[in-house]
């Protein structure tokens, strides 16, 4: 078949857009990226190290049951009155789990954030209080 100069002006135009800018949308590229659910738990536990008495942050990062491995995850904290400050951060176990000690002055929330990546949502867990000495 036979296509007018228009056609063929029109369909090298489009050819030359997409070599310079790489960009091809095909029907199966419009979807989004299925990103898997994540859970981060939280728990607060009484240490003593050197006969000093304090507070320990643990979380457990799993996906579907499965511990999340080399994942960052950041501990959060707060004080009354003033808004959520990244503490720490901490990369996962082979376990999935994290631990930060804390020893706050006055009494402080604390809370797990992990901020995601391109194969697994974000999720933050639960806010613990801790109360100061």
């Amino acid at each position: 078949m036979r296509a007018s100069l228009l056609t063929r002006a029109g369909a090298a135009a489009a050819a030359g857009a997409m070599a310079l800018t790489g960009a091809v949308v095909t029907a199966g590229d419009a979807t989004t990226v299925h990103r898997l659910p994540t859970h981060l738990g939280i728990a607060k536990r009484h240490a003593t190290e050197h006969h000093h008495r304090i507070t320990l942050i643990g979380g457990e990062l799993r996906s579907r049951r499965v511990p999340l491995k080399g994942k960052t995850v950041y501990l959060d904290g707060r004080l009354p009155g003033h808004k959520w400050v990244v503490v720490g951060h901490e990369a996962t176990s082979r376990r999935g789990l994290v631990a930060f000690p804390v020893d706050p002055k006055i009494t402080a929330r604390y809370k797990l954030v992990y901020k995601g990546s391109p194969n697994f949502r974000p999720s933050t867990s639960r806010v613990v209080t801790v109360k100061g000495k």
